[in-house]
């Protein structure tokens, strides 16, 4: 049972993530003229989403 709750946190959390991936580059960060910024948060978003997806394939069995 810990196991769904934790794959429902990942869960949440890439969706989070993904939604704020567009929510910010377009909203905060769009007086920002320089691309390295939006750059640099999609960057670490992917990361973040990366890790994420580790955690909720970690317990997968054939």
């Amino acid at each position: 049972m810990e196991n769904k709750k934790s794959n429902r946190f990942w869960g949440f959390i890439i969706v989070l993530a993904i939604l704020l991936a567009y929510i910010i580059p377009f909203s905060v960060l769009s007086t920002i003229q320089a691309w390295n910024g939006s750059f640099l948060y999609w960057g670490i978003t992917g990361v973040v989403i990366i890790l994420a997806n580790i955690m909720i394939t970690r317990d997968w069995r054939e």
